[in-house]
C-alpha cells in the first residue's frame, strides 16, 4: 500500500469517532468502511508487539534448572532428596509447566502442593501423554519427538501439604489419584479411621470413578474417530443387540482392560489388585462388552445401512445402555457383598479362571493385605513451633477436653494398616521451620522438639519411612547445623528413614539472602501512550500527583488488576524502559499505570509500543520491589493474574 493510499484513508476518516457507536452505518459507504478496517490493521502493525500482548510474565527455565541443582546439591550434603513445592500455581510460575520441565530436564520425581485440587490437576497432567507432547513441543520446538524423556514412566509422588478438607469423603480422591496426604491433627486422624471403617463406600467410589473415566474415554474416542463412527453407524442394529442382551455379558477381555488402564493414565502403582469375587466377575462381564461391540462393528462394515435416520439414535442408545450397565453392576456387586457379610479387605479363594482374569487387571480395587496393594499414603504433620497445624510433640487436650498422645494416634492408624489390612500406609513425619535465618536460634529448638517426638514414635516400634523438615531457608542458610542426618534418619530396626527437603522459594530464586540463586520471574508491559502534562495538571485518580513543571509521561498497559501492586504508585515503584529507570507517578490504576519520562523540553527515546520491565531481567530486582512494600517475593508473583497477563516460558 502506497503512502498516497494511506493519506487518502486518513482523509476519509477525518471526523469519524471510532469509539462513537452512534455513528450511522449509512454514513459510511462500503468502500469507506473497508478503508476504516484497513487503517486499523495498519495502525496495529505499527505498534510493534501490540497485537501479541499487553503484559507478559516471563519464566526463565534456565534459571529454574540452575536453582534446582543448587537445592539438590545442598540436599545431598545432608543425605536428602528434593520435594519441589508447586503450591499456588508454582508461586505464580505455572505448576503444570514447571513440573513437566523439572521432570524432563532434571529428573525431579516428587512434588508438593497445598490443596487436593492442585494435586489432582497435576496428577492428570503428568499422566497425560498428549499433554507431555504438547509441553515438549512448547519447550523444545522442532526437536525430534523421540527425545521426549521417559522419566514420566516411573511413578511421581505428589504430596498435599495443606490439611484435608471435606473429610472423610476427600480421602476417596486421595486414594483414587494416589495423592499423599498430611494428617494434621487428631480430628483428621479420626476421620481417616472412619473412612477406613467403610470399605464398601471406598470400593463404590473407586468403581464409579473408573466407570465414568471409561465412559468419557469411549465417547471421546467415538466422536474423534470418523472410521469408528462409521462402523458403529453401519452396525448399530447388531451392536445394540449385543449390548442389550444380558446373556452376552459372560467373560472378561484382558486386552480391553489393559488398554483402558493405560489410556486413562493408570499405572501399575495406581490399580494393582482386585478384591471381591462378585465385583471381579461383573467387571469381567461388562468389559467384555467392549470387545463384542468392536467385533460386531467390524463385521458390520460390509453391510449396507438399513436406516440412516435411526443409526445415530441406536448408537447413542447402545453407548448409554452400556455404561448404565457398568454403574448398575458395580452398585449391585457392592450391595450383594454387604448382604453376604463378606469381611472387609479379605480376598476370597479364586478358581483358576478367576485368578487369571484378576491378575490381568493388575491394580483394580486393592483391598487385600500385602505389599502389592494400593494404599493411601499419609504423613504425620508435627507442630514443632509454627503453631499453624500439626500434632503436638507432647500430650495434649483435644477439642472435647480428652487427653491425647500423638504416638498413640499414630500407633492406632499403623495397627489398622498392619493388622486390619486397611488400605492406608504410614509414610513419614514432617514439620515446618518458622524462622530459619543466620541470626535465629529458633530452628534448633524446633528440630529438638521434632526429634523428641520422633524418638518416642520409634521407641513404640513404629518405623518412619520418610522424614521431611527443611524448607528453602533452613536448607541453604550456611551456619544452621540443626539437621543431623544420623539422629534424624538412622533407625535401630528395619530400613533407615529417607530424608527429604521441601523447597519452593529457592527454586524460583526468591530467597535474596542466597546470591547463588537466579531470579526466574520477569514482568514486562507495553507502552500504550506518550503525552505531555502541563505544569499544575494532575496525573491519575484522586489527583495524587501534580506536575511541578511540564513533564512527559508514558502509560503502561498493566495495573493492579493484573497483579502490579497499587501501593507502588507515586514514586515508590520504578520501571526500566530502553535501559533507563523511570518512576511511577500518580496512583496505579486497575488496568494501567503512568511513569514520568522527564521534562517535556528534554528529548525522550520512549515510544508507543516500547517494552517496559517492571521487575526481573535487566530491570529492578524482584527482591527490591518486595522490600519496598515490606512483603515477600512470592506474594508478588502469586498475585499476577494469569488470565490477563500472558505467561511465557523462556528456554
Amino acid at each position: 500500500m502506497s503512502m498516497n493510499d494511506c493519506f487518502e484513508k486518513l482523509e476519509l476518516l477525518k471526523g469519524v469517532n471510532l469509539d462513537d457507536h452512534s455513528t450511522s452505518s449509512s454514513s459510511l459507504t462500503g468502500a469507506s468502511l473497508s478503508s476504516l478496517v484497513d487503517l486499523r490493521l495498519i495502525e496495529g502493525a505499527a505498534q510493534l508487539d501490540d497485537s501479541k500482548f499487553r503484559a507478559v510474565h516471563q519464566i526463565s527455565l534456565r534459571a529454574l534448572e540452575h536453582n534446582y541443582y543448587i537445592v539438590e546439591s545442598a540436599a545431598c550434603n545432608q543425605r536428602c532428596d528434593v520435594i519441589c513445592v508447586l503450591k499456588a500455581d508454582a508461586y505464580g510460575h505455572g505448576a503444570i509447566d514447571t513440573a513437566t520441565h523439572l521432570v524432563d530436564k532434571v529428573g525431579a520425581n516428587a512434588f508438593a502442593v497445598a490443596t487436593l485440587k492442585e494435586a489432582i490437576e497435576l496428577r492428570k497432567a503428568l499422566d497425560s501423554s498428549s499433554n507431555n507432547e504438547r509441553l515438549y513441543r512448547k519447550f523444545h520446538g522442532s526437536e525430534p519427538l523421540e527425545q521426549l524423556s521417559t522419566r514420566r514412566d516411573s511413578f511421581i509422588r505428589i504430596l498435599v501439604l495443606g490439611p484435608p478438607v471435606g473429610f472423610p469423603r476427600c480421602f476417596n480422591d486421595y486414594y483414587h489419584y494416589q495423592i499423599e496426604c498430611t494428617i494434621s491433627g487428631p480430628e483428621v486422624a479420626d476421620a481417616l479411621k472412619q473412612w477406613v471403617s467403610n470399605p464398601f463406600d471406598i470400593k463404590r467410589h473407586l468403581v464409579e470413578r473408573v466407570s465414568q473415566a471409561t465412559k468419557q474415554e469411549f465417547s471421546t474416542n467415538l466422536t474423534g474417530n470418523p472410521e469408528r463412527e462409521k462402523q458403529v453407524d453401519e452396525g448399530s442394529t447388531e451392536i445394540s443387540t449385543v449390548v442389550t442382551n444380558s446373556s452376552a455379558l459372560t467373560d472378561f477381555s484382558q486386552t480391553s482392560v489393559s488398554k483402558h488402564l493405560s489410556s486413562i493414565g493408570m499405572k501399575s502403582a495406581t490399580l494393582n489388585s482386585t478384591s471381591g469375587e462378585n465385583l471381579a466377575k461383573e467387571f469381567r462381564q461388562f468389559l467384555q462388552t467392549e470387545q463384542k461391540v468392536a467385533a460386531a462393528a467390524q463385521e458390520a462394515t460390509g453391510l449396507s445401512k438399513t436406516s440412516t435416520h435411526s443409526a445415530k439414535e441406536e448408537k447413542e442408545t447402545a453407548t448409554t445402555q452400556k455404561f448404565q450397565g457398568i454403574e448398575a453392576a458395580a452398585r449391585a456387586s457392592v450391595q450383594r457383598q454387604a448382604e453376604e457379610g463378606q469381611p472387609a479387605f479379605v480376598d476370597k479363594s479364586l478358581d483358576k479362571d478367576d485368578s487369571e482374569s484378576i491378575s490381568s487387571t493388575s491394580s483394580f480395587l486393592m483391598f487385600t493385605a500385602g505389599s502389592s496393594k494400593q494404599r493411601l499414603r499419609w504423613h504425620a504433620m508435627v507442630d514443632s513451633g509454627m503453631a499453624r497445624d500439626g500434632f503436638k510433640t507432647e500430650c495434649f487436650l483435644d477439642g472435647e477436653g480428652i487427653q491425647r498422645d500423638t504416638v498413640e494416634i499414630i500407633q492406632e492408624l499403623v495397627n489398622l494398616q498392619t493388622y486390619g489390612a486397611a488400605p492406608i500406609e504410614f509414610f513419614g513425619m514432617c514439620t515446618h521451620m518458622a524462622d530459619a535465618n543466620l541470626t535465629s536460634t529458633y530452628t534448633s529448638s524446633q528440630i529438638h522438639r521434632f526429634k523428641s517426638l520422633l524418638k518416642r514414635v520409634r521407641n513404640a516400634g513404629i518405623s518412619v519411612p520418610t522424614i521431611s523438615t527443611d524448607n528453602s531457608s533452613a536448607l541453604l542458610t550456611p551456619n544452621l547445623t540443626h539437621f543431623d542426618s544420623f539422629d534424624l534418619l538412622e533407625q535401630n530396626f528395619g530400613l533407615n528413614s529417607h530424608g527429604f527437603v521441601r523447597c519452593g522459594g529457592a527454586l524460583y530464586g526468591q530467597r535474596s539472602s542466597f546470591t547463588q540463586l537466579q531470579t526466574v520471574s520477569t514482568l514486562i508491559a507495553t507502552v500504550r501512550h506518550v503525552a505531555v502534562v502541563k505544569r499544575g495538571h494532575s496525573v491519575g485518580y484522586d489527583r495524587a500527583y501534580i506536575a511541578p513543571h511540564d513533564i512527559r509521561i508514558a502509560t503502561l498497559a498493566i495495573g493492579f488488576g493484573d497483579g502490579y501492586p497499587r501501593e507502588l504508585g507515586n514514586g515508590k515503584g520504578h520501571v526500566y524502559i530502553r535501559d533507563s529507570l523511570y518512576k511511577v507517578v500518580g496512583n496505579v490504576c486497575m488496568d494501567m499505570l503512568m511513569v514520568e519520562l522527564g521534562r517535556a523540553s528534554e528529548f525522550s527515546e520512549v515510544r508507543v509500543g516500547d517494552t517496559a520491565t517492571l521487575w526481573g531481567g535487566s530491570g529492578v530486582p524482584l527482591a527490591t520491589v518486595a522490600s519496598t512494600l515490606g512483603t515477600t517475593q512470592s506474594a508478588l508473583t502469586c498475585a499476577i493474574d494469569k488470565s490477563r497477563v500472558l505467561r511465557e516460558y523462556v528456554v
